[in-house]
């Protein structure tokens, strides 16, 4: 027997989904219903908080807002929550065994960007990134039944390259609003004065930068690769998916020679859609 809240709260974080006109629909939308409403649910929340640091339409204190939506997950593993996309997030946590503490990780992530911890070292990315993407690839490959050390290894790596391959696409316009993700250990290495990703000016030691993080954007999706579990790579295809289409837009932008201090790039609906079908039908080749 159905339930009709559930129901209304998972066809309420499919169209926030949706809304978002994000990568991760294109990538699952081949799932079987139970599970694609999962990561709808994952999604959802993961988005909501994200907003509550960054979107300009968010009024109020940002940081008791944060602490609602933290509020908002312990009631959700509790059976109590009453937010829809809390109510979908405690069906989907139980019906998938699905660990708290990597959401309580992502949310540190978020935490950082309200206080505006500054990235010092490279080091501090990386850990920024395990907790913004590399924990939302660990709460996949969970849904999708892949559970081997290999392939939280697999989900660990991919985040933290999906991750870099947005910095480098967003630097401009994250510059721009007040926030610079580039390490500035390697900002100072490579001479690049912050003002200059904030004023658009392409300088040769701005495409070097940019250039740099492609190429350890590339270093984490190799990594990626080789830890990908041959025994649950069929599991895994819609992950898959979703790093091929971030892979294709990382060499997109080097491609275009790093058009990264205006508009962001962004590859097409159809052109994901086109990616994530063919890496579900073993078509390495289609970008």
């Amino acid at each position: 027997m159905t339930d009709p809240a559930l129901d209304a709260a998972y066809s309420h974080c499919a169209e926030v989904t949706r809304r978002a006109g994000s990568s991760f629909a294109a990538a699952f939308w081949m799932l079987p219903r139970p599970r694609r409403r999962a990561l709808h649910a994952i999604y959802a929340f993961c988005r909501l908080a994200d907003d509550i640091a960054d979107a300009p339409e968010v009024e109020g204190d940002r940081g008791r807002l944060l602490e609602r939506w933290r509020a908002e997950l312990d009631a959700a593993y509790l059976g109590k929550a009453n937010h829809p996309v809390g109510l979908a997030l405690g069906d989907t946590v139980h019906r998938y065994r699905l660990p708290q503490t990597v959401f309580e990780d992502l949310l540190r992530g978020i935490e950082s960007d309200l206080a505006g911890e500054p990235i010092e070292t490279f080091e501090d990315l990386e850990r920024y990134c395990y907790r913004v993407a590399s924990t939302v690839g660990l709460l996949v490959v969970g849904v999708l039944g892949a559970d081997s050390p290999r392939a939280r290894e697999y989900a660990r790596s991919m985040g933290i390259a999906v991750q870099l391959t947005n910095v480098l696409r967003d630097v401009g316009e994250d510059a721009a609003a007040g926030r610079i993700y580039v390490a500035r250990e390697d900002l100072e290495r490579m001479g690049v004065a912050p003002e200059r990703l904030r004023d658009g000016a392409m300088t040769d030691e701005v495409r070097l930068l940019l250039a740099l993080y492609a190429e350890r954007a590339r270093i984490y999706f190799e990594r990626a690769a080789r830890s990908l579990p041959q025994e649950e790579r069929r599991a895994l295809r819609p992950a898959e998916a979703m790093g091929r289409i971030y892979r294709t837009l990382l060499e997109e932008l080097a491609t275009r020679g790093f058009p990264c201090l205006g508009e962001p790039l962004r590859l097409s609906r159809p052109r994901r859609v086109a990616i994530a079908a063919g890496t579900w039908l073993g078509l390495g080749g289609v970008a």
